[in-house]
């Protein structure tokens, strides 16, 4: 984007560094909205769709964005539900709720393994509500990233990320290959971590998993692999880690037969006692498949070796919220209290159970979606192309010969010639140029059709 025009203007001259360094890329909304006007297939919107009926007993057969039943029960909310300001931090009942379903997701057996247990249940603080999880992962940005400081990415993540710390706080990401040989490249990570830690005296990481826009998740030997590389790596560097975990769509996770990580990660690290520091961003954007709801939490993971006393634990607790508390204030001041306290009658009037037994409708359907858009690509006999390991999430990428076709104008050819709508990732200094297939918003019985038109379109570049 340029500002040839609004450069000339004294208005410019009057604004912050931020002011002068924002811009909205053409990324995502530009192919979306392109899309909508031009597409008969569209594989580019980042909400899961439905028809009704497949969500809901005697739904209709308008096409939907997939939701639980349950919302119908409260389109009557009283006043003192939706007016009133929410609490800086989030409602109180709220946090302790979600407190409660952070455990509750952790599947830890509470006969089994109550150390464990006692450990999550004590050592992370009450999670603090955020206007979605984009806010999240920008009020956990502002407590850990200055200016000029490095956090590290795959290269391969959500175009966003850039908007909010590099674009908007002015630090950097430094990023590495995301896979090796269809796997996670773990050489590539540690030998980033080295050289952030030789400018920096922590290292900060974000994982998002599963990714987007891979669909990424670590097998359970990957992510053995991974705890162990971050175990050494601080042990060395003896300096700490930060590690933001992106749980947008933690749920979501599809592969059968094969010994996935089901679970956040963030569990994995909370249990450490190094001081590999975990935070976790989750909301009910994805879980609760409340999109505009705009409800997001951010929970840190505490190590036992920080305290010696109960009382100490507890104004720890308490000082790390006056710090987030105090980002809430100075940015969204608070959170929607409509939609909080929806949230809070679903899990009072459900219970967690079923509301997972409810969301398991649209899993399911994800799922089918997730499998047949696997298979069909598999009909692609093509060496300019390759999909990267897929097992959740609601997207999946495929590389494009970078020598023969360029993502971009392999997404304006396909729309303009078949009609069928993706989102090209095309960044050479990052290593990548691809399209991102979003199945989520494409209907089973579609996909077919939707990857042939691929395949044509391939052919014909050929």
């Amino acid at each position: 984007m340029e500002f040839n025009i609004l450069e000339k203007t004294p208005l410019y001259d009057t604004f912050s560094y931020l002011g002068k360094r924002i811009f909205l890329p053409d990324g995502i909304f530009y192919w979306s909205n392109r899309a909508k006007k031009e597409a008969e297939l569209i594989g580019t919107i980042g909400s899961a769709f439905s028809y009704d009926y497949d969500i809901v007993n005697g739904g209709s057969d308008e096409w939907v964005p997939c939701y639980l039943e349950e919302i119908k029960n409260y389109t009557n909310l009283s006043v003192k539900d939706m007016v009133p300001y929410a609490s800086i931090g989030g409602l109180s009942e709220l946090r302790s709720i979600w407190k409660e379903w952070i455990i509750y997701k952790s599947g830890i057996n509470p006969k089994t393994q109550e150390e464990e247990l006692y450990h999550l249940r004590n050592f992370i603080t009450e999670p603090i509500v955020t206007a979605g999880v984009t806010n999240g992962i920008y009020m956990a940005s502002l407590l850990f990233l200055n200016p000029e400081e490095y956090i590290i990415c795959p290269n391969k993540r959500w175009g966003n990320y850039d908007n909010i710390i590099v674009k908007n706080l002015g630090a950097r990401i430094k990023s590495f290959d995301f896979f090796k040989d269809q796997k996670i490249n773990l050489e590539g990570l540690k030998n980033t971590i080295i050289q952030v830690s030789g400018s920096q005296d922590k290292v900060i990481i974000l994982l998002n998993f599963p990714n987007n826009p891979t669909g990424y998740v670590p097998t359970l030997n990957e992510a053995n692999q991974l705890i162990e590389l971050l175990k050494n790596t601080q042990s060395k560097l003896k300096i700490p880690f930060i590690i933001f975990i992106d749980d947008a769509y933690e749920p979501y996770v599809y592969s059968e037969g094969r010994e996935i990580l089901e679970r956040s990660f963030f569990y994995e690290l909370q249990q450490l006692p190094e001081d590999i520091i975990p935070v976790k961003l989750d909301g009910i954007t994805k879980e609760l498949l409340f999109y505009g709801g705009r409800i997001g939490f951010v929970t840190i993971g505490l190590k036992a070796s920080w305290v010696r006393r109960d009382e100490d634990l507890s104004q720890l607790k308490t000082q790390i919220n006056n710090k987030l508390e105090g980002i809430n204030r100075s940015t969204i001041s608070n959170a929607n209290h409509f939609y909080q306290k929806v949230a809070i009658n679903m899990f009072q009037d459900f219970g967690m159970e079923k509301i997972v037994r409810s969301r398991n409708k649209v899993k399911e359907i994800l799922r089918e979606r997730f499998e047949i858009t696997n298979q069909e690509l598999t009909k692609i006999k093509s060496r300019d192309i390759s999909i990267d390991p897929n097992s959740g999430g609601f997207f999946l990428f495929m590389n494009l010969n970078s020598k023969k076709i360029k993502a971009k104008e392999f997404a304006d050819y396909l729309l303009k010639k078949y009609k069928v709508g993706v989102i090209p990732i095309e960044n050479s200094n990052e290593n990548i140029n691809g399209i991102r297939i979003a199945y989520c918003s494409i209907h089973k019985d579609q996909i077919a059709e939707f990857i042939n038109r691929i395949k044509k379109a391939l052919k014909d570049m050929d």
